[in-house]
This record gives structure tokens, C-alpha cells and sequence, in this order.
């Protein structure tokens, strides 16, 4: 195993920090943080194998978070989209928040998600819909885990409270986005960024309706969150240090997905990243009421030109 003094380690500082004063546009490629979600332990306890399973909030029959295991194929060592699936498993507290929508895991296996009113609103309260819930790793019990401020309540032109949430694997902080109180005429959404250890609120963004939330390094290997529009397509990114704190002075807007896909008005769902590449999942969003199955999706997958310093599209399906 190779040893450097630290010494070393400070002149190759030196030396990166002159490169990026000397030549500031050149950087890195935007990229992924590298992974730490762990799964939930009580998957194993309940005889299933890990691999071969998924949470999932899309069952049409199921109402709120279903554990899927799937029929094991000889040759794979994970399930695809096209594995048939063996058995479906509910814990008894996993529907009474009515329908739920994201899941995000932490680095010790517990499960967050957001309840998302489908239909209509008779199995979703609307009293919750500003509320996170958490499953316990071990127990796999779910409960209320935080409850956020309402700016206004959920009405008729608009029925959503919570709408994003996702786990930050570098500084381990939860980012959650609700659009509670916002109407045709008006943004009032928030981003929180919560301490999952205290439930503390380190800082926010205020009136701004956001859907798709998830993090990465950006290209000056500066740590961002990366949050998608759910009235245009547009996704933007922010700086955020290692306290939980928004720099808001580096909001930029990262690009757009108007245009693209069969229905060139998608917003973004879900941002994640794969390595160099920025995986956005996009969705019609209208602040209404819709069944899953009348909302779908599309995959584009975007890689970061460093010349240009731009996203550049690579494909959609």
C-alpha cells in the first residue's frame, strides 16, 4: 500500500489549486456521490433475500408502501422490469397514511417517504399531506417521523403538500420539498434540508415549487442540490456545505427538459445520478388529481459537456 507524507498530500493541494486559478474553466465532470443507503434489515428478518426484492408505492391494488419479492431467475443476480413477481408483503402500519409516493433510504436502512393523494383525497388526510414518515430499519414499523409547517392548506386548485425527498450520502442531511399553499398565481413552496439525527430544519427555500430533489458534485467538485421545477421543466442546482447550509448566491440553472420526450412539457419526478451521467425521470405535472396510470414517464439521460459547460441530452425512453 502506497504512503504519502503530508507533505505530499499539500503540495498536490497547492498544485490543484493553482491549476483551477490558472485555468478556471477547466474542472470535472458533474457526478454522482458515492452511494451509502443501506437496505432496511427487516427485509432479511422477514426470510426475504435483499436482492430480490423492492419497496414500491405503484401497486393499483395496494394502497401506501408494498414490499415486492421476485421470482429468482437463474443466471441474473438482480430482478429487471420484465421479473415476474413472487409475493407482495405489507407490515399493517404501512397503509394508514393513505397513498405515499417517493422513498428515500439513509446510510442505516431506514425508509423515508411522502404521502401523494391519488384519485382523490378519501385515503390521504389532509392534515398529513406536510408530514414525512419514517420505517424503522429493524422493526419495520412506519410512523410520523416530522411534520412540516403548512403555509396554506391543500384546497381544490391545489391538493399536494409534500411532493420530493432524498437522502444526501456525503453530509447526511434529508432534503424534503413541499408545494403546500401554492396556486395558479402563486409559489409558496419550500425546500427544507433536515438534520435526520435532531429533525432540525438547517436551512430552506422559500417559494419555490420543487418536485424532483437529489444531490451531486458539481464540476468544481462542490457538492449540490439538484431540484426540478413542478411548474416548468426547468432543474436547477444550489451549493450546499457540509452544515446543512444553502449557499443561494450559487443557484444556477442547471437545464430544461421543455421540448423533449413525447410530450415536451414534462417536469422532473426524480434526479439521480449514474457516475458522469444525470438520470431525470419526467412526469405531466398540473397540481390535479390523476391515476399512476395516467401519468407516465419518461427516462432522459443527460451527460455534463465540459466545454461547452453544459448538459448535453444523451437519450430518453
Amino acid at each position: 500500500m502506497m504512503k504519502y507524507s503530508l507533505c505530499t498530500i499539500k503540495w498536490w493541494t497547492v498544485l490543484l489549486v493553482l491549476w483551477l486559478f490558472i485555468f478556471p474553466n477547466i474542472g470535472f465532470a458533474q457526478r454522482e456521490i458515492k452511494p451509502c443507503q443501506q437496505e432496511p434489515a427487516f427485509i432479511k428478518t422477514l426470510g426475504y433475500d435483499p436482492l430480490w426484492t423492492a419497496l414500491s408505492t405503484s401497486e393499483k391494488t395496494y394502497i401506501g408502501i408494498s414490499l415486492i419479492a421476485f421470482e429468482k431467475k437463474v443466471g441474473q443476480s438482480a430482478p429487471t422490469a420484465q421479473t415476474p413477481k413472487l409475493e407482495i408483503y405489507q407490515h399493517p402500519s404501512w397503509k394508514t397514511a393513505g397513498y405515499l409516493s417517493t422513498i428515500s433510504f439513509d446510510r442505516f436502512g431506514n425508509v423515508y417517504t411522502v404521502p401523494a393523494p391519488l384519485i382523490s383525497m378519501l385515503y390521504n388526510r389532509t392534515e398529513k399531506l406536510n408530514t414525512i414518515y419514517k420505517i424503522d430499519a429493524n422493526n419495520g414499523e412506519m410512523n410520523e417521523w416530522i411534520n412540516l409547517p403548512f403555509v396554506a392548506k391543500p384546497s381544490s386548485q391545489n391538493p399536494y403538500g409534500l411532493l420530493g425527498i432524498n437522502y444526501d450520502c456525503q453530509d447526511h442531511f434529508l432534503v424534503a420539498s413541499t408545494v403546500s399553499g401554492s396556486d395558479r398565481y402563486n409559489e409558496r413552496g419550500i425546500i427544507y434540508l433536515i438534520n435526520p439525527i435532531t429533525k432540525k430544519m438547517t436551512d430552506s427555500i422559500k417559494n419555490f415549487d420543487a418536485m424532483g430533489l437529489g444531490f451531486g458534485i458539481d464540476e468544481l467538485n462542490k457538492k449540490r442540490l439538484y431540484y426540478g421545477s413542478a411548474r416548468t421543466g426547468n432543474i436547477f442546482s444550489v451549493v450546499v456545505n457540509q452544515k446543512g447550509k444553502i449557499e443561494k448566491k450559487t443557484i444556477r440553472k442547471e437545464l430544461s427538459l421543455e421540448g423533449y420526450g413525447p410530450r415536451g412539457d414534462d417536469k422532473a419526478r426524480k434526479i439521480k445520478f449514474n457516475g458522469n451521467q444525470l438520470l431525470v425521470n419526467g412526469t405531466a405535472f398540473n397540481y390535479n388529481l390523476q391515476a399512476a396510470s395516467e401519468k407516465p414517464e419518461t427516462l432522459y439521460t443527460f451527460t455534463w459537456l465540459a466545454k461547452e459547460k453544459k448538459w448535453g441530452l444523451i437519450n430518453y425512453n
